[in-house]
């Protein structure tokens, strides 16, 4: 690349530093404004299984979406830009479907071995009733995707994507710039960090595996259609495969 290329994945780099701390500020903020909000209305979810970070992901995305709006009048970039638009959806169901169905016998059959040849559990965070698991399964296949979507793909991509297509930076390296910054700012998202003292408090790898083959995926949707159809479809479907398997799991094992 040349020189002024260099400069260009520079300025990029830093903005995607710029969107890291927006995106964790929105995160934060929605869960100090869930938190009340829970309390108050707790005696729908006494067992903490659905309704808080149905809560939080609802907040999260209306501040990512105000500040979507936001950009998009300050730059003059139409909400279609950010992926508001149903482009290539025939395409994007297909391939969702598809990647799907791969990663339900994949993650069954990986999860299968893990509960005859090692001590993982396939119990859930909270008890397994069906008002608990309906409120749980509704959540990540209807909020899930959808906020995060809003937040890591439209929010970080697009402006991204236009800053380097304006720097006149190639197709294949502004796409590889882009997606690779918002997953790792995904990522980043999956892992707890508390600040007194400064210590991480939650680091899983093989879920920062699955959050990095999934991050990509919808990276790629969201280049290849440049809307936000497939990647929502995508985020929501495999949360929901992901719990499906998990129950699965616990009816077979235990």
């Amino acid at each position: 690349m040349t020189k002024q290329n260099w400069q260009t994945v520079g300025k990029i780099a830093l903005l995607g530093l710029v969107f890291l701390f927006l995106t964790r500020l929105i995160s934060e903020v929605a869960f100090l404004l869930a938190q009340p909000v829970y309390q108050s209305l707790r005696a729908f979810d006494p067992d903490g299984s659905f309704l808080y970070i149905s809560l939080h992901h609802a907040l999260q995305g209306l501040f990512a979406l105000f500040a979507i709006l936001l950009l998009a009048r300050m730059f003059r970039i139409s909400p279609k830009d950010f992926g508001f638009n149903l482009n290539e959806w025939r395409y994007a169901v297909r391939l969702v479907l598809q990647f799907s169905l791969f990663w339900f016998f994949l993650q069954g059959s990986i999860g299968v071995l893990l509960m005859v040849f090692g001590d993982t559990s396939a119990a859930f965070h909270f008890p397994l009733t069906a008002w608990n698991f309906g409120g749980y399964f509704a959540f990540q296949i209807l909020i899930s995707g959808t906020s995060e979507e809003i937040l890591f793909r439209a929010l970080v991509m697009t402006p991204l994507l236009l800053y380097g297509k304006r720097s006149e930076l190639a197709d294949k390296t502004n796409a590889l710039l882009a997606g690779g910054i918002a997953t790792l700012i995904f990522m980043l998202a999956h892992i707890n960090i508390a600040f007194d003292p400064l210590r991480v408090t939650h680091f899983n790898p093989l879920q920062q595996l699955t959050v990095f083959t999934f991050g990509s995926f919808y990276a790629y949707l969201f280049v290849k259609t440049r809307s936000l159809l497939g990647p929502i479809l995508a985020h929501n479907l495999l949360n929901a495969v992901i719990v499906a398997i998990g129950l699965i799991l616990y009816f077979i094992f235990g």
